[in-house]
């Protein structure tokens, strides 16, 4: 009998921030240097060990834009599977308490209205952000 080790596969849940100020939405883009380099995202970053999401995020923000946050709304968790991991992005609606945004891990930021999302290369998981994004405006009106 020939035995196979075969390794779990790796879950990652990444709470994000679908960022509001003045009618605009925060696009940030990915490191050259990071998986998915150049695309699109809503920063955000892993969980650690002991952390909620929403902690998690708020520490996330402070440490990649240096600002803090007020957390409003959780948007349906999305899923991207890779094969070896799975990353579960964990979207949340937020607000700026602060507006002196420093970038340390993204090359730039953008401020788009929601109808031009779709205009940047977005990771796969982020598009589906933006999809539940766009209902839970809907369901706003």
């Amino acid at each position: 009998m020939i035995e196979v080790l075969v390794s779990e596969k790796l879950v990652v849940r990444v709470p994000c921030a679908v960022i509001e100020h003045n009618g605009k939405v925060l696009a940030g883009q990915r490191s050259a240097a990071l998986s998915f380099p150049l695309q699109w995202e809503f920063p955000g970053g892993k969980l650690e060990k002991g952390e909620t999401d929403e902690e998690a995020l708020a520490r996330e923000i402070k440490e990649e834009l240096d600002v803090e946050i007020e957390i409003l709304n959780k948007l349906p968790e999305t899923s991207k599977d890779q094969g070896w991991r799975e990353i579960i992005l964990v979207p949340f609606v937020c607000n700026l308490k602060t507006l002196n945004i420093t970038l340390s891990e993204h090359e730039q930021i953008l401020w788009l209205t929601p109808g031009q999302l779709p205009t940047l290369d977005w990771t796969e998981a982020d598009l589906n952000v933006i999809e539940n994004y766009y209902e839970y405006l809907a369901a706003k009106k």
